[in-house]
């Protein structure tokens, strides 16, 4: 299924939602994955490592998803901004949507996150079909 995405981020600030996150890139095919808790680090592992995407919560102390996803776009120190970037979060509703893609967000997925979800994401990123 996700011949093309090789290496996730996953960017979370609770421990359990990054493993269950994984444990879903997994049953993908997405086997390689490294994690981050908030925005910031996040910003430092893409400077560091290369990943295909990056899956992020919206809601994280420190710098949130919205914010880090503004600073990939930019292309800060380095960083690919074309990289496909989906964003996870509790906060629901047309409103968020709407500022999750104006901040440059791939694809939102509402939480809660199963397996399902994660699998149609993931496919709808490798089709580059994800803005509806």
């Amino acid at each position: 299924m996700s011949e093309q995405i090789k290496r996730a981020l996953l960017v979370d600030d609770c421990e359990v939602t990054r493993r269950l996150i994984g444990m879903a890139l997994a049953a993908t095919g997405v086997h390689e994955f490294i994690v981050a808790a908030d925005g910031a680090e996040a910003i430092a592992r893409l400077q560091a490592e290369k990943v295909e995407v990056v899956i992020l919560d919206r809601r994280m102390s420190g710098m949130d998803g919205l914010e880090c996803t503004r600073r990939i776009r930019a292309g800060i120190d380095g960083i690919d901004p074309h990289i496909s970037i989906v964003l996870l979060t509790a906060v629901t509703g047309a409103e968020s949507e709407r500022e999750a893609y104006e901040a440059g967000v791939d694809l939102f997925m509402e939480k809660p996150i199963s397996i399902r979800k994660i699998q149609a994401g993931i496919s709808r990123i490798i089709a580059g079909k994800t803005q509806a």
